[in-house]
Formats: structure tokens, sequence, C-alpha cells
């Protein structure tokens, strides 16, 4: 079991456990933009509200799943969420999943901040073998930036999962293995520190 609660700092980011509170305004993320949620698991009616928290939750006491809120750090603002899913502790293993963030955060600092202290968590203190992402062959975006983070592509699930458009959808699957991590770790350091840079540069430049 993953003790609660688990939170993880960044510079950036501040993970925390996902709690009833921060549904609200997750949920306002998700129907502002319904467009930019439509190849994943985004819940952006409330009967798909409903579903998908009460399985974050449900999953977490089981010890199945580890359901975070993802903060901009600084301001406290609740900007996405992500998780850890499917965990098999007798095998040390997990899917790195859920993951989504208010647009104007995507592509920038949080989603590469996110998932260094969430892979980290994982292989350095809890010892883990293997992370997996999984994500729609659809969804061009979110491939890429899984392909960024460094993980190996290894292969399709066809006709994996009906998504919740109704569509029978094929699933891409990624993993890091405690094999990758240590050169994942030096990549996804790099990429933060220019991230972080170039936010650093664009405030200053804006003040």
């Amino acid at each position: 079991m993953i003790a609660y609660p688990l939170m993880l700092s960044g510079r950036f980011v501040r993970l925390e456990p996902l709690e009833p509170e921060h549904i609200p305004p997750l949920m306002a993320i998700a129907q502002a933009t319904p467009e930019a949620f439509c190849f994943t698991s985004t819940p952006v009616t409330e009967a798909q509200r409903d579903a998908y928290f009460d399985k974050a939750f449900r999953d977490r006491e089981r010890g199945e799943a580890y359901p975070f809120v993802i903060k901009e750090a600084a301001a406290g603002r609740v900007i996405g969420t992500s998780r850890y899913a499917d965990i098999r502790w007798q095998h040390r293993n997990c899917e790195l999943g859920y993951t989504w963030l208010d647009p104007r955060y995507q592509g920038g600092v949080a989603n590469v901040e996110s998932k260094c202290l969430m892979l980290k968590y994982l292989f350095e203190e809890r010892d883990f073998l293997r992370v997996q992402l999984y994500t729609d062959a659809r969804n061009l975006r979110s491939q890429e930036a899984i392909r960024r983070l460094g993980a190996v592509y290894e292969g399709v699930l066809r006709r994996h999962m009906v998504a919740k458009d109704g569509f029978v959808r094929d699933t891409m699957v990624f993993a890091v293995t405690d094999l990758d991590w240590p050169s994942v770790k030096v990549q996804l350091a790099a990429r933060l520190e220019a991230k972080l840079a170039a936010l650093g540069h664009l405030d200053a430049s804006a003040g």
C-alpha cells in the first residue's frame, strides 16, 4: 500500500492526494474545453464524472491505485490530475495514467515535472521494476508526449477498450523499466531545467 497522504513536490507543481473537493475545479477544466480530451477517459459529463471519480477513490481504498491532483505550486491552483493505476505489488509494476491537464499547461513544465516526480517515487522509493503508459492509438499528441518522456514503445493492444464515446479503440503501450530509469531520469531532468529556464525568461519579460 501507498501510505496516505503521499505528496510529491517540485518547483512548479505539487501533487496531492485526490479528494472530493478537487472534483469541481477538475470538471471545470474538462468542461471548458471538452474537445481537448476527446481521446482520453477524462469525464466531460455528470454521468462520466461520477463513474470516473468513484473508481479512483474505490481503487485507492483497495490499494490498487493512487490518484493525485496536480496543483501549480506557487498559486495552489488545480491544473490537472494523474494516477498510479493497476498497481501490482507482487510484481512491482503499475500503470502511470489518467493524466490530464488544463490545456494552458499542456506541453509545458507541469507534465514533465509531475511525471518525473511520479517515476522517481516508484523507482527510487518503492523499488518498482516497470511502469507502463497507455494511450488511444488515435491520440497522436499523447503518443508524442509519452515518447518525449523516454518511455519505450512496446506495441498495440488491438480492440482493447471501449472509449467513452463508444469507439472500440486500439491501445498503444509504452513502458519505463528500472533498467531504463537512470537514462530517463537524466533526460527528464535536462528537459525540466530547460522548460523552467524558459518559463523564468518569459516571466521576467512579462514583468
